[in-house]
């Protein structure tokens, strides 16, 4: 070859371009990319210049194209129908952008929960400001006492899939109580803090305990309503239980570690 210096033996072209040889070898076969040359004793050789249209098969992989398709794009000899292909791949790219930009939404969500248990302080009370959350309920209400978790939340995220929160929000449960305040009495709803809905957790103080598990729960709701009254507080009959050690950390509920939120207005009668 008189322009040998223009060439690249198969395994320099796979070293350069991150592609292995036998990969190389089959895109050869299939037509998809071909050495430029072919030596008399079979050795494939590589012009430089195919270097960019090897880095177009990686980048049109990349975006989900498959072989087939990326092999048609090659064909097409009309700009128009290049153009037409490749703003089409131009709209999958903003679909996959907008899907990462909702999984780092809902790593940012779970990362957010999972710090609340480095400063957990199961032995007091906390009152706090909250700004409003987005929340997405089930559409199905279940006994506060006799629902079995497991089964509740896999509702749940079946549910949030069919609505388009397609990742594992970090989830809740909102007990529903009348003026009397009785779990037993009330009705439970699930719930997955989502980017943006149209329920809400409506912002403003709210006394917080933490908890361990089904059998705490009972135990520090009961905690809530006392300290509430004994400090002159006014309550929302809506206590919501954020699961902040969830099922990416704990193998059961019972290993769970809820954070219970209350609204409350008033001010206190003892400091």
């Amino acid at each position: 070859m008189n322009d040998k210096a223009d060439y690249l033996s198969i395994s320099e072209f796979a070293a350069l371009s991150g592609i292995k040889r036998k990969t190389l070898i089959y895109y050869d076969q299939i037509d998809l990319l071909k050495p430029r040359k072919v030596s008399d004793k079979g050795y494939r050789y590589y012009h430089y210049h195919q270097l960019y249209a090897i880095n177009m098969i990686i980048f049109f992989k990349d975006i989900g194209m498959s072989l087939e398709e990326i092999k048609e794009y090659s064909q097409l000899q009309s700009a128009d129908q290049i153009i037409a292909l490749i703003q089409n791949q131009k709209e999958k790219i903003r679909q996959k952008q907008l899907y990462y930009n909702r999984m780092e939404k809902m790593v940012d969500l779970q990362i957010q929960s999972l710090k609340e248990t480095e400063h957990v302080d199961s032995d007091s009370i906390a009152l706090t400001y909250h700004e409003e959350v987005p929340l997405f309920f089930s559409d199905k209400s279940y006994h506060s006492v006799n629902s079995r978790v497991s089964v509740s939340l896999s509702e749940l995220y079946q549910q949030c899939s069919a609505a388009g929160y397609e990742f594992p929000y970090p989830s809740g449960m909102a007990i529903f109580m009348d003026e009397t305040y009785i779990v037993e009495k009330s009705a439970t709803r699930y719930y997955v803090k989502v980017p943006e809905s149209v329920a809400v957790r409506p912002k403003g103080r709210y006394l917080e305990y933490y908890v361990r598990g089904h059998a705490e729960y009972q135990i520090g709701h009961e905690k809530l309503i006392e300290y509430a009254r004994n400090h002159g507080f006014s309550m929302t009959n809506t206590l919501y239980i954020d699961f902040i050690q969830n099922e990416l950390v704990a193998e059961n509920f019972d290993d769970f570690i809820m954070k219970m939120m209350i609204q409350v207005e008033g001010n206190e009668k003892e400091q």
